[in-house]
């Protein structure tokens, strides 16, 4: 005979989901870009805090991109669905330790908000997920649009000696706009002007606040 699950024992299952995703995304474990590309020496100081000022920004997204995913996961409507957000998180998840890393080559340090980004994120994943999956691929496909936009103007203000960042920022964009295809490809909806404003000014307090603290 079937066990009948109580609402309390629905709540718990929910819940054990929603940690082990919290604590279990793991990257896809490709290779770092910048592996076999040696720090310029033509690099001045100037240049350096420059660019740890941009890869925090860069690596204040990717935190946020781990929590929206899991917020869409959270709440999708479909185990396809849900797997389609995990396994672009796995990727996501690349971006983030790249990010970290070349940071650290550069003697620098992520932002303190980073936990503030995460969890914004995620009830802001949630949130666009609460009508159905479409509504969710539209913001994903509007975010990751933004995203390649963003890493656009980052690549253009690298020091021309800097290929082992210009080489970290063109694949991740080239993640981005991979992943907004494919939520235009599983159906996305087109959101509202008002929200992708809405979207716009909230990355900007994110990248304003990221790229000094």
């Amino acid at each position: 005979m079937m066990r009948k699950y109580t609402n309390a024992d629905n709540f718990l299952i929910k819940s054990n989901n929603i940690l082990y995703m919290l604590f279990n995304i793991k990257s896809s474990g490709r290779p770092y870009p910048a592996s076999d590309i040696d720090e310029s020496d033509a690099m001045t100081k100037s240049d350096k805090k420059l660019v740890t000022n941009l890869m925090r920004v860069n690596h204040a997204g990717e935190v946020a991109a781990q929590g929206l995913y899991i917020g869409h996961a959270i709440l999708a409507k479909t185990l396809e669905q849900k797997e389609m957000m995990l396994s672009i998180a796995s990727e996501e998840k690349d971006h983030l330790e790249w990010c970290e890393k070349r940071i650290k080559e550069l003697k620098g340090h992520t932002s303190i908000f980073n936990p503030l980004w995460f969890s914004g994120s995620i009830a802001i994943g949630m949130l666009s997920s609460i009508t159905n999956d479409k509504n969710a691929l539209g913001f994903i496909e509007e975010t990751e649009k933004q995203v390649a936009e963003h890493l656009n103007s980052h690549i253009k203000k690298l020091p021309k000696s800097d290929n082992k960042t210009y080489n970290i920022l063109e694949k991740m964009r080239s993640d981005e706009e991979h992943h907004g295809e494919t939520a235009h490809d599983n159906g996305a909806s087109e959101i509202s002007f008002n929200l992708k404003k809405i979207m716009e000014a909230t990355a900007n307090i994110m990248k304003f606040v990221s790229y000094r603290i």
